[in-house]
């Protein structure tokens, strides 16, 4: 296995460990119950690992979660939000390179649970959309 795959793998695993270890903690409960499922989402790499932070943060309606996955991947919350496509669609439209992983976080996480629009009246509320 050559260097930068055992690194990429390396860095796929602290950010993962790093994301549930935020969701755990969250005032969320759909999110917080959700975290078990993060391991089936078999990330190929440090830029999808990236994109699950930003999903959870999009996808919550926990505040300080959201501020955990902005520190994560080291991102503003509207530049954060502006790389989850998804939400442009109200969460019903999944587009862009991530589409399919977006659509499997919204899907293993919160579908059925929770409604789109509560998820969206929570973005206007950060002011991030």
């Amino acid at each position: 296995m050559p260097d930068n795959t055992m690194q990429d793998a390396a860095e796929i695993g602290r950010i993962t460990k790093l994301i549930v270890e935020a969701m755990q903690l969250s005032t969320d409960p759909v999110t917080a119950a959700g975290a078990v499922h993060l391991s089936s989402l078999a990330l190929a790499s440090v830029e999808q690992a990236r994109q699950v932070a930003r999903c959870i943060a999009a996808f919550t309606t926990d505040d300080a979660l959201a501020d955990a996955m902005e520190e994560i991947v080291d991102e503003s919350p509207a530049f954060l939000i502006s790389q989850v496509p998804a939400v442009h669609h109200e969460l019903a439209k999944f587009t862009g390179p991530h589409a399919d992983l977006e659509k499997r976080v919204w899907t293993l996480i919160y579908a059925g649970r929770r409604e789109r629009s509560r998820v969206m009246q929570t973005l206007v509320r950060r002011r991030v959309l």
